[in-house]
């Protein structure tokens, strides 16, 4: 159901708030809190569409509340109205602002200012849900490509190849003539490395094992190919609970972490890289780590790398339309990416 939360100290003030939504937003669920703290954790677990926010309150004031939400990954994405008789001191709006207030409305309010306040901030919600729907659409898409393109290479040119090398290896090379027996030997030779080229290009471009055992199994595998193409140490730690997420979710961090990884082998000069998966806090936690030079700061302005794949600042782009935050630095002994999205436990 739809939500709009206001947090004000003074209940007369959400009384008739409540009694304004009721009026022009029937479809809406009213909730009121009495603090800034009451009205955080309830913006935690109830996720509603629009926040109405006084200012001046006791213990956290408005501004000290507005800044809680929009650094909380749960939160930042719900737009605030600020409510305040300190509306019309522009000091107090920029403040207000600069802490990530959508916009500001002065007490004593007009109630059709009020409403259309309001509906601008819940067209801004719409928008974003709707770009968070054609983001998982996109991403599906280009999945569902890849796959096509995989099945193709596999049932054609695949089983094309695999067909030839068997048609050729059923020569009797030992009747043959010397010149053409090493013929016959090195075109078998490419034959079979070209089947194996086509087969590690279709687990690149769609592995299966991500779609059959998931996101952690397939990050594994990865690894493993990883250190073996490299000769980079590459460690993986996870949880021992299985902890599933969306299919767009388990793709698109799949990915990420390929590029990542591909950062790290081209930029990084390493010897070790360190994957680590972990829930907590209804937050689904990745990283990359790696003991190399650091991260370049130039590399988080790219949109794409060099060979089409994502750059970080897309990575980036991406990570925060699912709710979620990518962070990417320089650490003691290397550097450090580091992903956050919602994850909403299994009852």
């Amino acid at each position: 159901m739809k939500k709009i939360l206001a947090i004000d100290d003074n209940s007369i003030n959400l009384e008739l708030l409540s009694q304004i939504i009721k009026l022009y937003y029937p479809d809406y669920l009213f909730i009121g809190a009495l603090s800034g703290q009451e009205g955080y954790e309830i913006a935690q677990k109830e996720n509603p569409d629009l926040i109405l926010l006084d200012i001046m309150m006791p213990d956290l004031d408005g501004y000290e509340t507005c800044e809680l939400l929009k650094q909380n990954n749960k939160t930042k994405q719900i737009p605030i109205i600020m409510v305040s008789a300190l509306g019309r001191d522009s000091a107090e709006r920029t403040k207000g602002l600069n802490v990530g207030a959508d916009s500001f409305i002065s007490k004593p309010f007009d109630q059709v200012e009020l409403k259309a306040q309001i509906n601008v901030a819940l067209r801004i919600k719409s928008y974003q849900l709707q770009l968070k729907k054609l983001n998982s659409e996109i991403t599906l898409v280009e999945e569902q490509e890849r796959r096509r393109i995989a099945e193709n290479l596999h049932d054609s040119l695949g089983q094309t190849l695999g067909l030839a090398f068997m048609n050729l290896s059923s020569i009797d090379i030992q009747k043959c003539q010397p010149e053409i027996k090493n013929t016959i030997q090195f075109t078998s030779k490419l034959l079979n490395k070209a089947i194996e080229e086509s087969r590690r290009l279709t687990y690149d471009l769609s592995p299966p094992i991500l779609y059959e055992l998931g996101l952690v199994p397939a990050i594994k595998w990865k690894l493993e190919r990883f250190e073996k193409e490299t000769n980079i140490a590459a460690n993986l730690i996870t949880e021992k609970r299985k902890t599933d997420l969306s299919r767009e979710n388990n793709i698109f961090l799949y990915r990420t972490i390929g590029e990542l990884l591909t950062n790290t082998f081209k930029h990084a000069e390493a010897t070790e890289v360190t994957v680590k998966q972990k829930t907590k806090n209804g937050m689904y936690y990745i990283s990359v780590e790696d003991n190399g030079i650091g991260i370049d700061k130039s590399q988080l302005k790219q949109k794409t790398n060099n060979k089409g794949g994502f750059g970080l600042l897309s990575i980036s782009e991406r990570i925060e339309s699912m709710n979620g935050t990518f962070k990417i630095a320089s650490v003691e002994n290397g550097s450090l990416a580091e992903i956050e999205i919602p994850y909403i436990e299994e009852q």
